[in-house]
């Protein structure tokens, strides 16, 4: 007859060849402490200042798998913004960037595409106000055939025409791609660098 075993002989007997990789759970441990520092950095927690940075990266940058955390942070930080830049993340990502390299030429790539991504949104607001100025005659010159069709003024606006809209999507599609294209250009050269 068949000996009965309980759940617990059978998980034990299953595992008993398994080995623990200790240096890799110690290198996950260490990226995703450096991760969650450049986190709180980035996020403005509270006394998290650029010296206590310094300071608690100082105890685990010679910890395997700590650098590549904060490098890690620092490319998937570099994104495009939605909107005009009024806070100095961009300079806090590239303290971050300086934790882990000292090199001149990365200082300035860094120095380079927190410039580039600055300049996004004014390009944006240039690219809408040249639209603007070139659809605003067309749309006077809508406002008059209506005033004269319905024998009172229409109002009229450059912002809720749908080809205006379309036109500008298009356009803001178009530029937000060439930009992505460089920054994702950019960032590989900063990668290879780091």
């Amino acid at each position: 007859m068949a000996k009965i075993r309980s759940a617990w002989e059978i998980a034990l007997e299953k595992t008993q060849d398994i080995q623990i990789d200790k240096d890799r759970l110690a290198r996950e441990e260490n990226f995703n402490s450096a991760r969650r520092l450049a986190g709180s950095y980035l996020n403005y927690d509270e006394d998290m200042d650029e010296e206590k940075l310094r300071e608690q990266y100082s105890l685990i940058a010679g910890l395997d798998g700590a650098r590549d955390g904060i490098r890690q942070s620092v490319l998937q930080n570099l994104t495009l913004p939605t909107e005009q830049v009024l806070s100095d993340r961009y300079e806090r990502i590239q303290t971050l960037c300086s934790l882990i390299s000292h090199d001149a030429q990365v200082a300035q790539l860094m120095t380079q595409i927190v410039g580039f991504l600055k300049q996004y949104p004014e390009h944006q607001r240039q690219l809408v106000d040249q639209l603007k100025e070139r659809f605003e005659p067309m749309m006077q010159e809508k406002a008059a055939k209506l005033r004269q069709q319905y024998g009172q003024d229409v109002p009229m606006s450059v912002d809720r025409d749908p080809e205006f809209l379309k036109i500008a999507q298009q356009q803001l599609d178009a530029l937000r791609q060439q930009y992505e294209q460089m920054l994702q250009d950019a960032k590989g050269r900063l990668e290879a660098m780091l």
